[in-house]
Order: structure tokens, then C-alpha cells, then sequence
């Protein structure tokens, strides 16, 4: 019995001391919510953007823009859209 505390009380005190696991990782980058209009698309179209360290969300929601004006961008946004020419950006938060 003695030994058996002994031995409980030996790892309480080596898990008390042991620094706990780290639950930290990078964080991940700051999200920029941009809101887009266009007169032959129904409604606001929203996106969310990785803001890049050292960048606006205005930077992160014109390079969408960018991609909804171009023809040749094959990326999909605002539902999947093919209007490919005059999107305006509305807000960029």
C-alpha cells in the first residue's frame, strides 16, 4: 500500500511538472469579407478572402475582383458565375 502512494504521488509530481502539449499552431490568416455587385447578377455576391501578412482586405478582395472581370480566370465565385465584366467591389471588411 505504501508503495503504491509512493508511486502515485511520484507521477502526479512528474505530470504536474511536465509542460502541457502545446495546442498553438500557426494561426491562421485574418479573413476579409468582400461584397461584390454587378447589374446582370441577382443580389450582393459575398466572398471571404486570406488577408496575406502584410496586406489589406481591400488588396485581398480586389484580387477576387480581378478574377470576376477577366475572362480567362477559371476560378469560381459569387455562386459559380460566368459574368466575367462589371463587377464593382461594394465593401471590403
Amino acid at each position: 500500500m505504501k508503495r503504491t502512494l509512493g508511486l502515485a504521488a511520484l507521477l502526479a509530481l512528474l505530470l504536474s511538472s511536465s509542460p502541457a502539449p502545446s495546442q498553438a499552431g500557426p494561426s491562421p490568416p485574418p479573413q476579409a469579407a468582400c461584397t461584390f455587385s454587378n447589374p446582370a447578377f441577382s443580389g450582393k455576391c459575398v466572398e471571404t478572402a486570406d488577408v496575406p501578412q502584410g496586406s489589406t482586405a481591400q488588396q485581398a478582395c480586389e484580387s477576387i475582383l480581378r478574377c470576376l472581370n477577366n475572362v480567362e480566370c477559371v476560378k469560381t465565385y459569387c455562386s459559380a458565375t460566368t459574368i466575367r465584366s462589371g463587377w464593382r467591389l461594394e465593401s471590403a471588411k
